[in-house]
């Protein structure tokens, strides 16, 4: 049996307005050094997460989850042992951020030495690089550095996580933040300036890249999912971050017409003429799509405001990996 999608990686229910999901007033930028350490909960090395995989009868092996000494994949066996599994799943994917795509973390809100608090990873230099590139997850599950949880215990690796984008990305000489917009609360206390997706995208840009990164820094950004929503909904009052934007990938974005209506010019502009969306379709890759289904929803392009393709793929989570190469091509593409 394999691992259940819509458990694991389950987007921004659609039937609710995205300007009433976040309505508490935005959190001031802050400032000062992040916290060091790692808050409760948060992974350690790569091995100790290993070790508890395996307690659990799975190891990775070749960027696959195989069960302990044998070359079978995952088995259901319940919704216990599978909720803990992909819980480790997660810690040990995060652990691989610093320990294979060499990031380290940056603890919001900054400053805070104690309290709730989250992190978000950056790569080494991020702050001084000549073109940053962010990265943005859907909701749900997943946590930062993960596309979609069932994707990395079906699949692989290379397929459910970030970690094939960071390699990229540190091979074209970007600066990277992983944002983490679905850790929003710390045993029960709200993160102060992460108390939902869209703050914690807002946080991020006001205080970490404006605040950190080169005045002069191109930015990129790949945004999934929810993450493509919570970016718009924030851009609809922040124009200048929409200007800011150098290119915008969306991989199956699921921002509506509100989301596109509520933009300024400048978002407009961007949706329009720098900003591709690769959507789940069986067409040829690149083909343009007016209209699909996904996750049992049906989307249009008109509603989306920019250019929609086929990822050659019918799997939500999947267009992530499936436009990699794409997503840094046009990123790399002359002009705007």
């Amino acid at each position: 049996s394999r691992a259940p999608a819509q458990v694991c990686d389950r987007p921004h229910p659609l039937h609710i307005s995205s300007r009433t999901v976040a309505q508490a007033p935005r959190a001031p930028p802050a400032t000062g050094v992040c916290g060091s350490g790692h808050a409760r909960g948060a992974p350690g090395q790569a091995s100790s997460s290993m070790e508890e995989l395996q307690a659990l009868g799975y190891e990775y092996r070749g960027g696959r989850l195989l069960a302990v000494g044998k070359d079978e994949g995952f088995t259901f066996k319940d919704q216990e042992h599978y909720d803990a599994l992909a819980d480790a799943v997660l810690r040990y994917v995060t652990s691989l951020l610093e320990s294979e795509a060499q990031l380290r973390p940056l603890w919001l809100p900054l400053g805070a030495e104690s309290g709730a608090r989250c992190p978000i990873y950056v790569s080494e230099g991020f702050d001084s690089a000549s073109k940053v590139l962010l990265l943005i997850q859907g909701s749900g599950r997943v946590r930062v550095g993960v596309w979609g949880c069932a994707l990395c215990i079906n699949k692989d690796l290379d397929q459910g996580t970030m970690l094939p984008y960071l390699r990229e990305a540190a091979d074209r000489g970007y600066g990277v933040i992983v944002l983490n917009p679905n850790l929003n609360q710390v045993d029960g206390q709200p993160i102060p300036g992460s108390e939902t997706p869209d703050r914690h995208v807002a946080y991020v840009w006001e205080s970490v890249l404006l605040a950190r990164c080169r005045g002069d820094a191109s930015v990129d950004v790949v945004a999934h999912s929810n993450g493509g929503r919570a970016l718009l909904y924030f851009m609809a009052d922040c124009e200048a971050a929409a200007k800011r934007i150098h290119r915008l990938a969306l991989t199956d974005s699921y921002h509506m017409a509100p989301e596109t209506k509520a933009l300024g010019p400048e978002g407009k502009v961007l949706l329009a003429d720098r900003s591709v969306n690769y959507v789940p379709h069986n067409a040829p890759f690149g083909t343009p799509v007016e209209e699909w289904v996904t996750l049992g929803n049906f989307m249009t392009q008109a509603s989306k405001g920019c250019p929609c393709v086929s990822a050659a793929t019918p799997d939500h989570a999947s267009t992530n990996q499936a436009s990699l190469k794409a997503a840094f091509d046009f990123f790399a593409a002359e002009g705007k």
